[in-house]
């Protein structure tokens, strides 16, 4: 049995494991160099963690794009623990934590295609034609609030 637990990142050590986690799936499982993956902006950033009981599973970082506008990005789930909704917790999540604070902001994020579905699940819509980012196929998204 899982507990799944969604948290603001909020000390170093939390930043260390985000940063581990971005590591494992991009770097290593995806082959983004180290530049591109981390590309000093996390300062910018708020940074999100899902928990199972104590052992940190999954991050993703948000970042204000424009006044209005908030982008997703970096979301990271370790593979053992995809496909158990993990990535819907965290993605649904951020989106309630930004909704309650100002209703007027719009979220977007660029989708990897492969995943681009999860998203649309979650009511996420493509705009724009695809593109590559670090030769991986992607396309812009924007959250349709409901």
């Amino acid at each position: 049995m899982h507990n799944f637990m969604f948290k603001k990142v909020s000390s170093k050590q939390e930043m260390k494991k985000s940063y581990a986690i971005r590591s494992k799936v991009f770097c290593e499982e995806q082959k983004i160099s180290k530049e591109i993956e981390f590309d000093n902006l996390d300062h910018l950033c708020s940074h999100f963690l899902i928990f199972d009981d104590k052992k940190v599973i999954a991050t993703a970082r948000v970042r204000q794009k424009e006044e209005n506008i908030l982008k997703i990005e970096r979301v990271a789930v370790l593979l053992e623990f995809r496909r158990l909704k993990v990535g819907s917790i965290l993605i649904k999540n951020i989106i309630k934590n930004y909704t309650n604070l100002d209703g007027n902001q719009s979220i977007i994020l660029h989708s990897q295609i492969a995943v681009a579905d999860f998203y649309k699940s979650l009511n996420f819509i493509s705009y724009g034609n695809d593109f590559f980012e670090d030769g991986i196929p992607h396309i812009a998204m924007k959250y349709l609030k409901s």
